[in-house]
């Protein structure tokens, strides 16, 4: 484990009590004992440095205080044995771990099986900052008890891939939901502020741009959208271009579903990094 990542209920204070399963993680898989300390990330991409205060059955109580800005937790080393320790301050000119990316979120319709288990996990060690589980047309997926029931299994593996990963976000996953809620949802704070630009995955000719010219203009916020396996049906596409995507489709073969993400977010990633390289300079 890289990072720890916060209860979404703790209050900032200077004191956490993790119990259940999280508590029996630390205390037994990785063995921590009173005084072993951890870098930790909380749902608003806080960083924090825990110690161990004690620990029962069920329950350990972590000491809280501020990550010093002169240590980074992407350079921790892993818990061996129970045992962790800080690592000696960065030299000058080694960059942060914080996100060098705007907030990415992935739209995914729901695929059959286990599928969106991995598409969480790799969105979450890639950095996004939510995966929105959408129930397509084409979906194969129940609604209700067995729906809510997947989506904290989705949370769990969200949250223990930002942890082992060191992803500087922590992954939010959204209730499942139909087409017609997903811009209501994108346009709730502090989603929709700035230039959002939102981008459907598409098997068909529909781009009017490539993916470095969508991405040209610096956009504060990237919205991706992956359909089901046979992707989505007509109506569906039509109805999220009228509410703002606009299309792209990657050369070369069609891509399952679980490969279209992670190739998507992969490429989002990988032409934002490299922006300073091919956008012109002002003469």
């Amino acid at each position: 484990m890289r990072q720890f990542l916060m209860p979404e209920d703790w209050d900032g204070g200077a004191t956490c009590e993790i119990a259940g399963g999280r508590a029996r993680y630390l205390a037994r898989v990785l063995r921590l004992e009173r005084g072993d300390e951890f870098p930790a990330l909380d749902s608003r991409g806080g960083r924090w440095l825990c110690r161990v205060g004690s620990t029962g059955p069920d329950r350990v109580l972590l000491e809280i205080r501020e990550l010093p800005p002169s240590y980074d937790s992407a350079v921790f080393e892993d818990m061996r044995g129970g045992r962790s320790s800080l690592p000696e301050p960065l030299r000058d000119g080694i960059p942060s771990s914080k996100s060098a990316f705007p907030p990415i979120i992935l739209v995914q319709g729901l695929p059959k099986g286990a599928k969106m288990d991995l598409i969480v996990r790799q969105a979450a060690e890639a950095g996004l900052e939510a995966v929105v589980p959408l129930l397509a047309e084409r979906s194969v997926a129940r609604e209700g008890r067995e729906a809510e029931q997947k989506r904290l299994r989705w949370e769990r593996i969200a949250r223990e891939a930002v942890q082992q990963s060191g992803s500087p976000r922590a992954t939010a996953v959204a209730p499942i939901m139909r087409l017609g809620q997903l811009p209501a949802w994108l346009g709730l704070p502090p989603r929709g502020r700035g230039r959002v630009l939102k981008i459907l995955l598409h098997e068909a000719p529909l781009a009017h741009a490539s993916l470095h010219g969508y991405l040209g203009e610096a956009p504060d916020e990237i919205v991706l959208c992956v359909g089901p396996e046979g992707g989505f049906a007509p109506g569906e596409t039509a109805f999220l271009l009228e509410s703002g995507f606009q299309a792209l489709r990657f050369a070369g073969a069609i891509l399952r579903t679980e490969t279209a993400a992670l190739y998507a977010v992969a490429a989002v990633e990988t032409i934002l990094s490299e922006r300073s390289s091919w956008i012109p300079k002002p003469q």
